[in-house]
Order: structure tokens, then sequence, then C-alpha cells
């Protein structure tokens, strides 16, 4: 049974709880704002689906094809104001576009109504597109979505299922058999970080700001793709903004490690082949225009034959470059590598009981206001003296046309 399973090895997708017939599994949080589950032994009739389903322990998920090395490519959406408010190139909002399009049911993460969580949710408008874009970067909820997809799969309908490559398994593993209707996109996962983690960030802004939250865009592109910035705004008209610098949830992830789930440390979904039809994120590695930058790119590996069918009828949409499997892999690492829990994470989890979030991730960063001010100051400068040269530059060039002619 699912409970033999090690904590720090379960995904925490949660359908091991859909697939159970007696709802005798139930999932409490743990201090650090993880869920696993629990099972009711008065409950369980001892099937052992959750077994079957869980993509920690079966052994036999759905086979899809996944090629070994799939078809790679850059990929941006058309539309600008689509781009400018997607998190990477847009190519999550491309593929889905044509299943809303065709009435067709998209399931992804969204945020709460509080902002201060994320769950998956099934959808087939606009309005559902809009609030599955986006990425989340924590935990979302998956409990109830793996049931309403397989009702939805029986009466022939067609699904875009988006997530984590460990929930795309769980997802596969909870229907046990292959359904033509169902396509899966994972994400580049570095790996899930904390809800509580997330929570926590957002009490504390909202303190600060005295209201509440009424969005939050995480990768905002109103500096630019590249500065990953953090933007939330709030209910009184005030709003919140810090680059990949100067954000403590972008340093605490990227930098930090500070709170990504255990079983993270050791993903089995990290290898070739992938476990989705497609798998999607940035494109980082490459050398960028002035306008990628600014909007974002996608790297899109198509790894099944379902793949190229939504590369396909969602062509219309998209900018297409086809590049190497090597580029894409060099610069995300998470494709292949895994992360290392930060030693310091437990006393992150204590901490945050009674301090502010951003004074504990600073503190055990080792990252002080006035290192902040001086790093800062050192960008600019170059990034002055690098405007300054190129101004030098382009003078002289000028010059020596004018002494031409």
């Amino acid at each position: 049974m699912i409970d033999k399973l090690h904590k720090d090895s379960c995904t925490g997708c949660k359908a091991c709880g859909d697939i159970c017939p007696k709802e005798a599994i139930s999932f409490p949080i743990d201090a650090e704002g993880f869920w696993h589950p629990i099972i009711d032994e008065d409950k369980c009739i001892k099937c052992n689906l959750c077994e079957k389903a869980c993509p920690a322990l079966s052994t036999s998920m759905f086979e899809n094809g996944s090629r070994k090395v799939p078809s790679t490519y850059k990929v941006y959406h058309k539309d600008k104001n689509v781009r400018y408010n997607s998190t990477s190139g847009a190519l999550y909002y491309a593929l889905a576009e044509s299943f809303v399009e065709n009435r067709d049911y998209i399931a992804g993460c969204v945020y709460d109504d509080d902002y201060k969580g994320a769950h998956h949710e099934v959808g087939n408008t606009v309005e559902s597109l809009q609030k599955i874009m986006r990425s989340k970067y924590f935990q979302s909820d998956t409990a109830g979505v793996y049931k309403t997809i397989k009702k939805l799969l029986q009466k022939s309908e067609r699904v875009l299922f988006c997530g984590t490559g460990c929930q795309v398994a769980g997802l596969y593993g909870f229907l046990g058999k292959d359904y033509p209707g169902l396509y899966t996109v994972e994400l580049i996962c570095r790996g899930v970080n904390s809800p509580l983690a997330f929570s926590s960030y957002m009490d504390e802004l909202e303190k600060k700001f005295g209201s509440e939250i009424q969005e939050v865009h995480l990768k905002n592109k109103s500096h630019g793709w590249t500065n990953l910035g953090t933007l939330v705004k709030f209910k009184n008209g005030e709003s919140y903004y810090k680059d990949r610098y100067h954000d403590p949830w972008v340093n605490a992830y990227i930098v930090g490690n500070l709170y990504i789930r255990p079983c993270c440390e050791h993903c089995k979904y990290k290898s070739f082949p992938r476990v989705a039809d497609i798998t999607i994120g940035d494109f980082w590695g490459l050398k960028f225009s002035k306008e990628e930058q600014k909007l974002g790119v996608s790297v899109a590996l198509v790894n099944t034959p379902k793949g190229d069918e939504l590369m396909s009828t969602s062509k219309n949409f998209m900018e297409v470059e086809e590049r190497s499997l090597d580029e894409a892999a060099k610069g995300n690492p998470a494709l292949q590598s895994t992360v290392k829990m930060n030693p310091d994470r437990n006393e992150f989890f204590k901490r945050i009981k009674n301090e502010p979030y951003s004074k504990v991730v600073w503190n055990l960063l080792g990252i002080t206001k006035m290192s902040l001010v001086i790093s800062t100051a050192k960008r600019n400068t170059k990034t002055l003296l690098k405007k300054c040269y190129y101004r030098l530059i382009k003078r002289r060039l000028v010059r020596q046309r004018m002494e031409l002619k």
C-alpha cells in the first residue's frame, strides 16, 4: 500500500487519492507545507490500486513511445502581447489555443483565489487558458483533476494536460491505459517548491502593503524576460516589483535551494526518453536579440507522434526554428540534473514560523542590504560603461564613413 512509500520519495501528485475506490487516503500537510498520503485502515480494502498509480513506486507506467532523442525547437508566439504576458515564449499558450478554439479541454495549474496557493483545474475557455498560462514555481494541488480528466476521455473528449513530469506520470498511472484524446505537456522542472514558503512570502507582502493581493506574475517582463522579475499587484492599487538580484523568492529557489520537495533531489523524470508528449521551458543558453531578451523564447522537445501533432495544429500561432538537443540541454541543466537541498532548509522552516520570510532568506543566504546595494551599483556601472563603449564605436564608424566620402 501507498503508506509503505518513504516520505522523501513521495511526489505529492495525489494520483493515489483519486484512484482509491473507498476514499481511504487523506493528505495531511507537514511542517514544510508538503502533503503526503495516509491510509485509513478501516476503509482500505487492500486493492493496491494506489501503488499501481504511484509515479514513485510503479515501474509499469504507460508507455507513450517517447523518443530517446526528441526533436528540438526554438519557439515563440507570433502575438507579441501574448508572448509578453507569458512566462517564456508563450509556447504553452499556443499549444492550448487550438484546444480552446475547438472547445476541447485543457488542464493545468492556476492560482487559488487569494494567490497564496495553487491547484490544477480543467476548462475549455479563453478564461481558463489565461488562468493556466504562466508558471507558478511551487507545488500545485492536483486532487480530483485525474478523475475529471478520465471522465472526459471516456466521453471521447480531447484533453491537454500540463504539469511537472511526476504529475504527468501520476496521470498515466491513474488512467492505466492509453487514451487517443489525451495529450501531455511537461515543464522543465528544477524542483517543486513548498506552498508554505510561497504563502509566507505573500503574507509578508500583504502586511507590508496593507492590502490583499490582486495578481501575482512571476518572471514578469516589464524590465525584460532575462531579469526574472517578480510583480505583485494589490487591491489598494499599489504594486511590488523586484528583479532576480533583489527578489528573495527567486534567490531562495534558484541560488539557495531552500525549499524544494525532498523527492526532487532524486527525481526519476530527468532522463530521456521523456514522460510527456512535449517538454517545454525557457530556451536558455542561446544568443538573444534585444526583442528576445525582452519578450522571451521557449524550447520545445517533441517526444512522441502526439507531440508532432500538437506542434502541427498550433503552427499558425508560432514562429518555429529547429535547433539541437545539445543546445537545449546546455542551457537547461534541469533537463537531466537534480539539485541538492540546502543544509539550512530545516532552519528556514523553523524560523519562518516567527520571522518575516525575506529576513530569513537573506540571512540564510548571507546577503545583506549593503551587499545588494553594492552589487546593484556594480551592475549599473558595467551597463553604463558598455553603453558608452558602443556609442564611441558608433561615432568612430560614422566619422570614418564621412571621411571616406
